[in-house]
């Protein structure tokens, strides 16, 4: 039959056809999703403004919003950058904006609390980067990346890189930063710094860790949001005003033993929090979630035990708790004058003696058997090793209190006595200075299971996450890391620096999640979890 075509030979009319489809195919595609569009032909909208979000153990807030003339008049920083696409093809980037670290440190965020970053885009790609990339790391600007790309492909059938060693030459360390206005182009002899627009603002640059890292899809662009895992320096940092603040009692109020102590406060945004008690200790002795806050204000009373230990209390206020977006105040307890010849001792844990020399009752190890809250606990088992083995002991009315919240300093003292830890010369904090778990914890900085904040913070009293417990019980049995990811369904919710710890305790079988496939990485372990935990631990050597 003969053909009723325009005249074209068949391969002709095929590969017309081929290249209308794939002309229609890529115009869609660019309709859909901004990203997959030519430089010149983007279609998305620049952001207008962006906001800062913080996210605070699943607690977000909303840290101010900025318009791009605002950004504008913060501090600039031009900065070039190289990379490599999905072309791939090498790429030159120049940016005008925020260096990232600095913005963010402006904002009131504890940079090292970061464990990853969101940034959202007008096109609706979110994209989520670890600290390891943002702030970690160092990144590279590779200025000969073009010139030593092999265009036609090494030995005619792949891109890259004839001479990779070449192509670092002349490398410069270059930080993230968030481009008001940038130029981006393939193939460029230079990064182009005379043609710069805002058609993309809000872009995030980052450098490379090699020249043949891949990561122009990380280049961001159309950001209006950046949403921060992490948490506020002390005090709220910055400008920012705490969200939560206590207006009675007031600072440093005294009180006897028996007396109710009235607690009052008002909040921003929230409308409930949580409000914990501690003892000068650090033990908590009064806890309430879902305190109900109407109108921007809460109202709490707490009648103090007749027998209550002397000393300074602290009240934390907050979203959750251990939450930097809330506050601290303290109070002063001094024993009811009538009755103190007759008051009981505290419920203070044997787990060290005090600098204070104990009664002599309280100092000898009570029973196992005398352990009268534990027999129908699951981890009764694990409890009554550690007490044999003389790592912890239980409360002087014969409880072991095994859901009470356990302190980092408590924990240290267990594991540093579980472990038998007799290194010398350990580093004593500015808050550990006369502590009564002085010594141990100067034990486990100097066997290197532990560390402070920062050179002069540990947070003794501070509660011991489940993270923090995975990362210094892993170190202390002296296991090896492994790498493996966590397969939990709050695994992003695991700081950075813990991940590869709490996946060894895991696989390992020295920690478990939970029913739901969580593992609540931040939550306060107790002595329960403790003793499990060290137990397990010590069962593997």
């Amino acid at each position: 039959m003969q053909s009723m075509g325009l005249g074209f030979k068949p391969d002709v009319k095929i590969r017309g056809i081929l290249l209308v489809i794939f002309i229609v195919l890529f115009s869609f595609m660019g309709m859909v999703n901004c990203d997959w569009a030519a430089a010149k032909t983007e279609s998305c909208d620049p952001a207008s403004s962006l906001t800062v979000v913080l996210n605070d153990n699943g607690v977000a807030f909303e840290l101010a919003q900025y318009t791009i003339d605002q950004l504008k008049n913060m501090p600039q920083v031009e900065r070039e950058y190289s990379s490599i696409d999905r072309m791939p093809a090498p790429v030159f980037t120049y940016g005008r904006g925020l260096d990232l670290e600095n913005f963010l440190t402006s904002q009131g965020i504890d940079i090292n609390s970061i464990s990853y970053i969101r940034f959202y885009a007008t096109d609706n790609v979110v994209k989520k980067l670890d600290r390891n990339i943002l702030l970690d790391r160092t990144g590279y600007y590779y200025p000969k990346i073009v010139e030593c790309w092999d265009s036609d492909g090494v030995d005619g059938e792949t891109y890259g890189y004839p001479d990779v060693q070449r192509a670092s030459e002349g490398a410069a360390p270059v930080k993230p930063m968030l481009a008001i206005t940038s130029s981006q182009g393939r193939f460029l002899p230079a990064p182009d710094r005379n043609n710069l627009d805002g058609s993309t603002c809000l872009r995030l640059c980052l450098g490379q860790a090699s020249p043949e890292e891949c990561i122009t899809m990380n280049f961001v662009r159309w950001i209006y949001k950046i949403e921060v895992f992490g948490k506020l320096r002390a005090g709220g940092g910055g400008s920012i005003a705490p969200r939560v603040a206590l207006s009675s009692p007031a600072a440093n109020a005294s009180y006897q033993a028996g007396d109710k102590v009235e607690i009052r406060g008002t909040v921003e945004k929230l409308s409930s929090l949580s409000l914990t008690i501690t003892d000068p200790d650090g033990h908590s002795i009064y806890t309430v979630f879902d305190l109900e806050a109407k109108d921007g204000s809460f109202t709490e009373e707490y009648t103090l035990e007749a027998d209550a230990v002397s000393g300074m209390y602290t009240i934390e206020a907050g979203p959750v708790p251990g939450s930097s977006l809330g506050c601290k105040q303290t109070f002063q307890v001094t024993a009811a004058p009538t009755s103190a010849a007759n008051i009981t001792p505290s419920n203070t844990p044997q787990v060290a003696e005090s600098e204070k020399k104990p009664p002599v009752e309280a100092a000898k190890a009570l029973p196992i058997s005398s352990l009268n809250d534990i027999s129908n606990h699951w981890a009764a088992e694990r409890i009554k090793d550690l007490v044999a083995r003389g790592a912890i002991k239980g409360y002087p009315d014969g409880t072991f209190q095994p859901d009470a919240t356990i302190t980092r300093a408590e924990f240290i003292t267990v594991v540093v006595k579980a472990f038998n830890l007799i290194n010398p010369g350990g580093i004593v904090f500015t808050d550990t200075s006369g502590h009564w778990a002085q010594d141990y914890i100067a034990t486990a900085t100097a066997a290197g299971i532990v560390g402070g904040y920062n050179d002069s913070s540990f947070g003794p009293n501070d509660p011991v996450t489940r993270e923090q417990m995975a990362v210094i019980v892993v170190k202390a049995a002296q296991l090896t890391p492994i790498a493996a990811e966590n397969q939990f369904a709050d695994s992003s919710n695991i700081a950075a620096w813990a991940r590869e710890a709490v996946a060894t305790a895991v696989n390992k079988q020295i920690i478990k999640g939970y029913p739901d496939n969580t593992f609540k990485p931040g939550s306060k372990a107790n002595r329960a979890e403790a003793a499990a935990v060290i137990v397990n631990a010590l069962n593997l050597k």
